[in-house]
């Protein structure tokens, strides 16, 4: 254990993490959750495509909050994005079952998903 903890990838992945303030973590968490109860409350034909956006830009602006540097923030948020996005739907395809029932319970399982590695990444990268 002591082996892997002290590895090369392991120290990278670790070092750019980091715990903020208590205030700034719940801000972060109020704003991720009321977008995940606009998209189980309000689910459109569509998808969730309006709550998805806010949400990246919710990631955005929170990067931006603690790093103060737009470019970076923009290309940090956008990267957290796709991959959470494509991290979501593998899960939901192939691991595990969609967990609300309806019409479109792939998206709206699949952005909650996404919301959380989102909440996670604006709130704890560094």
């Amino acid at each position: 254990m002591r082996e892997v903890s002290q590895s090369r990838y392991v120290q990278a992945v670790t070092n750019r993490f980091r715990t903020p303030a208590t205030n700034f973590i719940i801000k972060t968490a109020i704003a991720f959750v009321v977008l995940a109860a606009l998209t189980v409350l309000f689910p459109t034909e569509e998808g969730p495509t309006l709550q998805v956006a806010l949400s990246l830009i919710t990631t955005i602006y929170f990067i931006n909050d603690r790093l103060k540097s737009k470019l970076r923030a923009f290309l940090y948020g956008v990267g957290t994005f796709i991959v959470s996005w494509l991290l979501g739907t593998f899960l939901m395809v192939s691991v595990v079952p969609p967990i609300l029932k309806g019409p479109r319970s792939l998206e709206v399982t699949t952005s909650l998903v996404t919301y959380v590695l989102l909440w996670v990444s604006s709130t704890y990268l560094k």
